[in-house]
């Protein structure tokens, strides 16, 4: 036997996984565990989904998709969105192709998240309790499942990069995948970048192994990662316009903070993981060491590193802290080893091997904690205000007449009619280019034009209002509904949602 052919021999037995440490006699209640994990899984999430209120993050990709064509959305509004395309394509062909209602949008969403879960299930190398455990946590229970945006994409290409990368024969499907990651997001992009580097090193030292067809398939596999790189950077390159707003010469600022860096770090690190800052750190500095022992420590680090430095320095959210979690989770599912590996392991390797999966059990059940809280909170309160707010304006014909809206979560009010409802935005999705339309109170322009409605949305009604509300009744406009709102995120709530719709008073 060649050493390829034994290299070759390993990584089947590694992709074979638990299922061979499984007594005959107890596979089929295992797999029939399986399905029922996964049918539990569909049933919760569905539920909440389908009481689940889109916001602005959600309908904004739906509505580029709705109007606009492939050329327009790669070429010109994906470098305002900053993202990837590969979510907007998905949306685009449900709506062109198949006439998707936006209320399929949500089921869209769970369905590339049960993808996730179903590769978890069924693929990963971690014992089956931890699997189900996995499966119901926050990010993949929750955020990244009910809120329908391209994160939602991430867990089934992080894991399937995972599960190929001790796979040196065949790299085309790890290229495949990670092309596919790098096109869901730029935090997509940069875990591709991240993985795509480790597995790379890794084939280098296993270069004299390879056979020359082998090593082929590696020139061409790296060739199209740089070519997918350079068609990223020409299409997401920032127009002039964007410089500007970055650059902070225009008058109006958002997502701004002014925290420390590090202040940012721990914030994540803490959303990532545990939900406490002390233990969350501990857990990421054990877990690390666990993979230095098993010499798996560079595709655990470098992913969550990078995500962690992109988090901190340009785009940080708390919605995006579930990318350190994912990363983190594909690092310790590259680490984790082989049943036959485990009995050949040193004693101290396999008490720290126990002692991870400990971890694993403590990590998992606080963010199923986090799950059932936002579960139960979504399906009880509205998630945003904007289906309540499109209702009422259908119900007294406002879509009829002259409406003025405000602010970018005016997307999320547009998603419910199949027209652009407001006059002072051109354009049912929010572009944020100059001019930037309707994301402030231009009184000027509302005494020269008159609307007969106002829509605005504050996620913090006692300062937003404060000052809003004067101005509105001085010129005549005074609120006649409110449509509330209610962003959660873990155990708290992050933001409020709030619309509320003023008409103009009869003289």
């Amino acid at each position: 036997m060649t050493n390829t052919e034994v290299t070759k021999s390993g990584d089947e037995h590694a992709f074979q996984g638990e299922a061979n440490a499984i007594p005959p006699s107890l596979t089929p209640w295992w797999r029939i565990a399986d399905l029922a994990v996964f049918v539990l899984w569909m049933t919760l999430v569905g539920i909440v989904m389908r009481n689940h209120k889109p916001w602005a993050d959600e309908s904004q990709a739906w509505l580029i998709a709705r109007d606009l064509d492939m050329k327009a959305i790669w070429f010109h509004e994906l470098r305002y969105e900053g993202t990837p395309g590969l979510w907007h394509t998905i949306l685009w062909i449900a709506q062109h192709w198949f006439h998707a209602p936006y209320a399929a949008m949500g089921w869209i969403g769970m369905i590339c998240a049960a993808a996730g879960v179903a590769f978890v299930l069924w693929k990963a190398p971690f014992p089956r309790p931890l699997r189900y455990l996995l499966v119901f946590t926050y990010f993949m229970a929750y955020q990244y499942a009910v809120v329908a945006r391209s994160y939602n994409l991430l867990a089934v290409l992080v894991f399937a990069a995972a599960y190929f990368y001790r796979d040196r024969e065949h790299p085309g499907r790890m290229t495949v995948v990670l092309i596919l990651l790098a096109n869901v997001a730029v935090h997509g992009a940069a875990i591709s970048a991240a993985l795509g580097l480790c597995y790379l090193i890794e084939a280098i030292r296993e270069w004299p192994r390879l056979n020359e067809s082998t090593r082929g398939r590696y020139v061409l596999c790296i060739a199209a990662m740089l070519l997918t790189f350079v068609f990223l950077f020409f299409i997401l390159k920032p127009t002039p316009d964007m410089l500007e707003f970055v650059a902070n010469k225009n008058p109006i600022q958002f997502h701004r903070t002014t925290a420390s860096a590090l202040t940012k770090l721990l914030a994540v690190i803490s959303g990532a993981f545990l939900d406490y800052t002390a233990v969350s750190v501990l857990f990421l500095l054990l877990a690390a060491g666990w993979c230095f022992m098993r010499r798996k420590l560079l595709p655990f680090a470098l992913p969550v590193a990078v995500m962690l430095l992109l988090y901190v320095n340009i785009h940080g959210l708390v919605h995006h802290h579930g990318t350190v979690f994912l990363a983190a989770i594909a690092g310790l599912w590259i680490a984790w080893p082989t049943p036959e590996e485990m009995r050949v392991s040193s004693r101290m390797v396999r008490q720290a091997t126990f002692g991870m999966i400990g971890m694993l059990v403590c990590l998992f059940a606080v963010n199923i904690w986090d799950t059932a809280f936002c579960m139960q909170m979504d399906y009880r309160y509205p998630y945003s205000g904007s289906a309540d707010a499109a209702a009422y304006l259908r119900t007294i014909g406002a879509d009829k007449s002259t409406i003025f809206g405000y602010t970018y979560e005016m997307s999320s009010l547009q998603a419910y009619f199949d027209h652009n409802i407001l006059a002072n935005i051109p354009t049912t999705y929010y572009h944020e280019g100059f001019p930037l339309y309707g994301f402030q109170v231009d009184l000027a322009e509302l005494q020269a034009v008159r609307p007969q409605y106002v829509v605005i949305m504050t996620g913090s009604p006692g300062r937003d209002l404060g000052a809003v509300n004067p101005a509105l009744n001085e010129v005549g406009y005074h609120a006649i509904h409110v449509s509330d709102g209610y962003m959660f995120f873990k155990r708290s709530l992050f933001e409020r949602q709030m619309f509320i719709v003023y008409a103009r008073e009869a003289y």
